[in-house]
């Protein structure tokens, strides 16, 4: 009796079927965790399976597959496997999925169930679609190793982030954030730790608006040379690098006396020379800037500070301010600021 009933058709019994059957494989084999996709978010996904460890640990990892069930899916085969043949509405989607993914073509007699890696270089493309081979050996349920190493290593993000953040919450707690350069850095052009440490400072809104002003640039290494840094080749070419990897510097650089930062890099920088003689311990003299040829660095600098103020959340007050504080801390004229 059909007339006046809705009918359950063959299809759906299959797919119903094959899901079943993954999903005992997955939670009864391997102990991990199946999760369906509702018939309505079907695009070619069925389900994700969620790793878990022997000690019961659910890590976050995690595979797609698209399952198939039916006699008509181990048809045609050829010397190495089941030939699978998927359609070309789903070729793009699955080749751009973040995650993994596995299809799986299931026996409906035997309850087994055979699977291969979905990559688009390994498919053969036509008009009509694309095909995969699945090899006969290729048993779902014998295959949870060489599906975990599909998946990255496990982290403990925990631990590594407790000492991001401890050093995060020291640098709220200081007024002046001294960061010392190593004369082998200096040789080396290396300028990976000052990258880090801008990456840290722009981290978050609220830290980089605590370290606003407060960061001093050092360097050990130099104590026995008698000249000034700015007199030293190599310091000079190494701030010239350091200059393009702190682009916030009119930012988070210190304008409060004693202030070195700015002034270092003025000097390395710029055309300069000394008011007279050299100066000498207990014989000081000053230092001549020639401003002039400083144009692209202003303007790089005081471009970034407008950047980086707008989205910590300035006010044009305290962006001027700013700007005035760094123009001053450089020796230059302050009536009109030098913002870009």
């Amino acid at each position: 009796m059909k007339r006046g009933f809705p009918q359950f058709a063959l299809s759906a019994k299959l797919g119903d079927l094959g899901v079943n059957i993954v999903s005992r494989i997955v939670g009864e084999d391997f102990g991990w965790l199946f999760k369906r996709n509702h018939e309505e978010h079907d695009f070619g996904i069925d389900a994700q399976i969620e790793v878990v460890t022997d000690e019961g640990t659910v890590t976050g990892q995690m595979l797609a597959c698209q399952i198939k069930c039916g006699k008509s899916f181990l048809r045609e085969s050829n010397r190495w496997g089941y030939v699978y043949r998927g359609e070309t509405k789903h070729f793009n989607y699955l080749a751009n999925y973040p995650l993994p993914v596995i299809i799986i073509i299931c026996d409906p007699e035997s309850r087994e169930a055979y699977w291969i890696r979905f990559r688009a270089i390994d498919a053969q493309v036509s008009e009509t679609g694309w095909k995969l081979t699945v090899p006969f050996g290729n048993r779902l349920s014998l295959a949870k190793a060489e599906l975990r190493a599909f998946l990255p290593g496990l982290n403990d993000h925990l631990s590594e982030m407790k000492e991001y953040w401890r050093l995060n919450n020291m640098l709220f707690r200081f007024e002046v954030i001294i960061f010392m350069i190593d004369v082998q850095e200096v040789k080396d052009m290396d300028v990976s730790r000052a990258k880090d440490f801008r990456r840290r400072l722009c981290s978050t809104k609220e830290l980089a608006y605590h370290c606003q002003g407060k960061i001093e640039v050092g360097f050990y290494g130099y104590d026995d040379d008698p000249r000034e840094l700015f007199e030293i080749d190599e310091v000079k070419r190494y701030v010239a690098v350091l200059d393009q990897a702190l682009p916030e510097l009119f930012f988070f650089a210190r304008s409060e006396e004693p202030a070195i930062t700015l002034m270092l890099f003025v000097f390395c920088l710029a055309g300069v020379g000394w008011e007279g003689e050299r100066s000498t311990p207990g014989n000081p003299h000053k230092v001549v800037v020639d401003h002039g040829t400083l144009g692209p660095f202003l303007e790089r600098h005081f471009t970034y500070l407008n950047y980086i103020s707008e989205w910590v959340g300035l006010s044009e007050g305290e962006i001027e301010r700013i700007s005035k504080s760094a123009a001053q801390t450089m020796g230059m004229p302050t009536s009109e600021p030098e913002r870009m």
